[in-house]
């Protein structure tokens, strides 16, 4: 492809062509520059792309692209456009051939759930090819990569998209965080069908309110899925609650076909009775007026929500009904999100990747429903992230705990001991005192030792959770990331 190709598509603010040579790549990381290549100076969060210019260019670079001013005596082709981040979705969909045109694509965006819902849909597409973009991990066709974000930038999602293609993918599903839609790590990926779980205090630390980070949500829908090339589309969203009404009305104003889900009957799909127990939950749904028997091993309402939302985009996606509900009753669970830790003492551990006021409320009241003796929770806050859920959190876990032992979780370059400090004003609040023996909190900053902790005060069908980290198998302090997986800790400290 040559440059004046993979430009055709972007706003150019100003141009100074030097040559068309033929582009080997999109990078927006100097070091990753070969010759003929095309660097795009995106700003980051810690730093801005333009300072690496020079470099990019005596590595080979063939095209500069920037949303800043141009630079003098560089003897290499340059266009400034309105925004670097736009411009190098749109050349990275181009130059990897705008791959999903080619694929079911299903996005999944809100506070909570996305990866659960992930890994159902996955469970639903059995007997197709599928690929997985999300918090814990990019996989298809055998291959599985860490998750370095819950989304990529937009030039590794079209390049993860093109290789998907190229072993045959056909349904594939991915995590879109407010963040990557912010900044336009999405644009230009042809959805079949977005789904809105919920959103609750969380990123506050990046979005400056909660309005901000609703609008974030809401351009998946009434901007990028609009786009969409796909004929077929549709908005899936939980129609329960305050920003998803505000989100119906906008997708409703912009002609989106929408569907709903959620525990009213005014919803397109929701329970008309149903059991939830430790084994998980059963019962008969109403599908646009027709009955369907749902038998989950999932716990919890927040979970029925999250079958619910699958069990749309899977019939949305071709997936019959009757392989809809065998599918999801063959379903067990999702990495780190109540996850049991065998015990053969007679405990019930939980590990939960909870790490929000709403996470933390919704998964207390399931486990609280089902103790027979005492309710212990584990947990602590993220450093580096918005103080301002610290109390909500503490609030949360408190209120419905008998134990509470409050702990690091990563705390990156905030002093761990100040991130207790500020979660504990929401334990007094919710009238929990310090541990008398029986009851009560107590804080133990070393994970592992507050992990010990909660195993040595508890007993035989005690319900324990250990919240903040699940699927994580590591732990940043200061800046150094070590390894650290709860689940670990807890198998060696019950065998």
């Amino acid at each position: 492809m040559k440059i004046s190709e993979l430009v055709n598509n972007i706003e150019c603010l100003e141009k100074r062509m030097i040559d068309d040579g033929t582009v080997t790549d999109i990078v927006y990381n100097s070091k990753l520059v070969k010759p003929g290549a095309v660097f795009v100076a995106i700003a980051g969060l810690n730093s801005d792309g333009r300072h690496y210019v020079p470099d990019a260019v005596t590595k080979g670079a063939s095209l500069i692209v920037t949303d800043g001013m141009l630079f003098d005596n560089l003897k290499v082709s340059q266009i400034r456009v309105l925004g670097a981040r736009e411009a190098l979705s749109c050349m990275a969909a181009s130059f990897f051939k705008e791959p999903t045109r080619k694929v079911y694509v299903a996005g999944v965006t809100g506070t909570n759930g996305k990866t659960t819902l992930t890994y159902l849909l996955e469970a639903l597409w059995q007997g197709r090819k599928t690929g997985i973009v999300g918090t814990i991990n990019t996989r298809y066709a055998g291959h599985v990569e860490e998750a370095t974000h819950t989304t990529p930038e937009s030039r590794d999602l079209q390049n993860i998209f093109l290789k998907m293609i190229e072993n045959g993918v056909t349904h594939a599903a991915i995590e879109a965080s407010s963040h990557a839609i912010y900044l336009k790590r999405v644009e230009n990926v042809h959805f079949n069908c977005c789904i809105f779980t919920n959103l609750t205090q969380d990123h506050l630390d990046f979005h400056t309110s909660m309005e901000e980070y609703f609008s974030a949500k809401e351009k998946l829908f009434t901007r990028i899925l609009k786009q969409s090339v796909k004929q077929d589309k549709l908005a899936i969203v939980h129609g329960d609650g305050l920003y998803e009404e505000k989100l119906i009305k906008k997708i409703n104003a912009e002609s989106i076909p929408l569907a709903t889900y959620g525990f009213s009957n005014n919803n397109n799909l929701y329970p008309k009775q149903y059991v939830l127990n430790a084994s998980g939950f059963n019962g008969t749904f109403l599908w646009d007026g027709k009955e369907i028997f749902i038998e989950s091993s999932l716990m919890g309402r927040f979970n029925m929500l999250n079958v619910m939302a699958a069990m749309m985009a899977a019939r949305h996606s071709g997936v019959t009904d009757k392989d809809i509900v065998a599918g999801i009753k063959k379903f067990t669970h999702t990495p780190g999100r109540l996850e049991r830790v065998n015990d053969r003492s007679g405990r019930h551990i939980f590990v939960d990747y909870a790490h929000t006021p709403d996470a933390i409320k919704n998964v207390m009241e399931t486990l609280h429903e089902l103790k027979n003796k005492k309710l212990l929770v584990v947990f602590g806050c993220g450093g580096d992230r918005d103080p301002t859920k610290r109390p909500k959190m503490g609030f949360e876990a408190a209120r419905l705990a008998d134990i509470c032992v409050v702990t690091s979780d990563n705390p990156r370059t905030e002093d761990p001991d100040q991130i207790i400090k500020e979660i504990i004003p929401g334990l007094d609040k919710a009238g929990i005192k310090p541990f008398d023996g029986q009851k009560g909190f107590l804080v133990e900053v070393d994970r592992k030792k507050a992990l010990q902790k909660i195993i040595q005060i508890s007993g035989k069908d005690d319900i324990i959770l250990v919240a903040g980290k699940g699927h994580e198998d590591y732990q940043i302090i200061g800046r150094t990331k070590t390894h650290f997986s709860d689940q670990e800790i807890l198998r060696e400290l019950v065998q």
